[in-house]
């Protein structure tokens, strides 16, 4: 087995743990929206900081493998190559900015029913939606990209248009289960 061959073998197996992750994230989002008790919330919010690592950790093997194979195939400067590595790029601080705001909803909720209009506030923040909706479809892009190897043009079309699918994704998702939570609070109080 080569170098080339390995690195390979490690940049596919990272890019289907990234999107494991992705897939965990939405399943743990979806859940969290929709939990109508703090012990509910606790029980989809406590994984995150695991997913949050290995995702990282894929990205890292991600680029530099990435990085490795476009130099040894000399694909610096072919379109496709530069327009996925940028949106790669693109998916970092959406990420980092998600994680942050994670991380604030596992801390409320570990406090308690004290801080529980802030954690329903936390929770009904669109951008949760609208980074995972953006960072699954420019994902599948960059795939697009990798398997068709398109021009620059067709290339920064694929993304922009990745963008928008993402954009309006996340605005088509429902909301409705954050509201139940605070009628049902209600009620118990």
């Amino acid at each position: 087995m080569t170098l080339y061959s390995s690195l390979l073998f490690a940049h596919v197996t990272s890019v289907l743990v990234l999107f494991a992750c992705l897939s965990l994230e939405t399943l743990s989002l979806f859940h969290l929206r929709r939990a109508s008790t703090l012990n509910e919330i606790q029980l989809w919010i406590e994984p995150v900081p695991g997913f949050s690592a290995i995702a990282l950790l894929s990205i890292l093997v991600i680029l530099f493998s990435g990085v490795y194979l476009a130099f040894q195939m000399s694909g610096f400067g072919v379109a496709w190559i530069d327009v996925g590595m940028g949106a790669f790029l693109l998916m970092g601080p959406l990420g980092a900015v998600t994680g942050k705001r994670l991380r604030v909803i596992r801390h409320l909720s570990a406090s308690g029913q004290k801080n529980q209009p802030e954690l329903l506030d936390v929770l009904r923040q669109r951008f949760l939606r609208i980074s995972l909706g953006i960072r699954i479809a420019v994902f599948l892009g960059i795939v697009l990209l990798m398997t068709a190897k398109p021009n620059l043009l067709e290339s920064l079309g694929i993304v922009g248009v990745s963008v928008v699918v993402g954009l309006s994704a996340a605005f088509l998702i429902q909301s409705s289960g954050s509201e139940r939570w605070t009628a049902e609070s209600d009620a118990g109080s």
